[in-house]
């Protein structure tokens, strides 16, 4: 499972915050969040980077652990 919740609130972002700033949908972003959906690795690239810019210290295998 993906840690996008967890670091999306350190943010403090809300889900429709995010997937503005991602270019997504908030049903989208949502489907990312919970899973039911896998975002390519560009737009995982890009709720990376949105967290970094928002102070939050991470990297995509933080975010995406492998194997989830």
């Amino acid at each position: 499972m993906n840690r996008i919740s967890e670091f999306r609130k350190a943010a403090n972002l809300t889900q429709v915050e995010i997937a503005k700033l991602i270019n997504k949908t908030q049903g989208a972003f949502g489907h990312y969040e919970t899973g039911l959906r896998e975002p390519s690795l560009s737009t995982a690239k890009k709720i990376v980077r949105v967290l970094n810019e928002h102070g939050v210290a991470c990297s995509l295998d933080d975010v995406f652990p492998v194997g989830s």
